[in-house]
């Protein structure tokens, strides 16, 4: 079975380029740390990538699908190391798309580890991803992650993304009198 696996050495983003340019997590449903994470994406007919995949017949490419599931493993390993320890994409594999997911979908996606192998002070995480639209099944795969400390401040940048995703809208709008 065909996979893909990073270059072994990862290097900070350069001087200027922050990581996580485009997010694809919209509000984090739900983290159990060091075991799962539920998120929602909204794909949006104003999202940049539909002015050329396709014109006439928008469809999300598989690529930003594979992206969101390791932006969700980058919260779950964010929010289970206090945003100290960052999750490092290593290999993609057993990723499966079997529905077209348009403009107007919702996904709800799940991030599920099964297991940790390694050594403690750089353990690698197996994580299992499924990407549903209105209860169907439209992707998975799964995820191996090494698990590094924050050394280029992505780990500060996730915790602001968490600060910002759990609160609800009347929070956020500094509306809630609680």
């Amino acid at each position: 079975m065909a996979s893909w696996r990073a270059p072994h050495a990862s290097r900070p983003a350069p001087e200027g380029r922050p990581h996580l340019r485009f997010v694809f997590v919209d509000r984090i449903l739900r983290v159990d740390p060091g075991a799962s994470i539920d998120i929602v994406k909204n794909v949006s007919a104003t999202d940049d990538v539909f002015d050329d995949h396709f014109p006439g017949f928008p469809v999300l490419p598989g690529a930003l699908l594979v992206e969101t599931f390791e932006q969700a493993t980058q919260l779950l390993v964010g929010v289970t190391h206090d945003f100290t320890r960052v999750a490092r994409l290593s290999r993609v594999s057993r990723a499966a798309f079997r529905t077209l997911v348009r403009p107007g979908d919702q996904l709800t996606v799940t991030c599920r580890r099964r297991e940790a192998d390694g050594d403690p002070a750089r353990p690698q995480w197996t994580v299992a991803a499924t990407a549903m639209v209105t209860g169907q099944t439209v992707a998975t795969a799964t995820l191996e992650v090494g698990i590094v400390d924050d050394y280029d401040g992505i780990g500060e940048r996730l915790r602001g993304m968490h600060r910002t995703l759990t609160l609800d809208a009347l929070q956020l709008a500094g509306l809630d009198r609680r």
